[in-house]
């Protein structure tokens, strides 16, 4: 039987603001990942394994990074609808590189077995009516 792509494609969507990846802090001769990091990576962990469990995919992988942001309350009615249809992207900080980092190492050992896999990844930050962010996984 041939596989469609809805067979071998995942969807994760973790709910909030994506966090950037911590830089590594240095203490008693060795590295570590910040406590806020940390928490943002079993944040998504808890939500992957509970929508898809750990199928731990193997070989090269296409990974799709949707992230979603609400935009700031204090913003003008007009303004918040602009940012919604799109006129107005988000270009501040955090930066959507080290959201990437935060998402590819808190799926090592869940999604994939190391995010060294993913060979083509497409990212995307937009305002939307709540932040999330979305992941899509396809073995290639």
């Amino acid at each position: 039987m041939e596989k469609t792509v809805s067979e071998t494609s995942y969807r994760v969507t973790i709910p909030g603001l994506l966090r950037a990846k911590g830089r590594p802090r240095l203490g008693n001769g060795r590295t570590y990942t910040d406590a806020k990091t940390a928490q943002a990576e079993k944040h998504i962990q808890r939500h992957a394994i509970e929508q898809i469990g750990k199928p731990c995919l193997m070989g090269p992988l296409c990974v799709s990074l949707q992230i979603s942001i609400e935009p700031p309350s204090s913003w003008s009615r007009r303004k918040r609808f602009q940012a919604l249809a799109g006129q107005i992207l988000p270009v501040s900080r955090p930066d959507i590189d080290n959201q990437m980092k935060t998402a590819a190492d808190a799926l090592n050992g869940i999604m994939w077995k190391d995010d060294a896999q993913i060979v083509d990844a497409h990212l995307t930050r937009r305002y939307g009516p709540q932040s999330m962010t979305v992941i899509e996984v396809q073995p290639l």
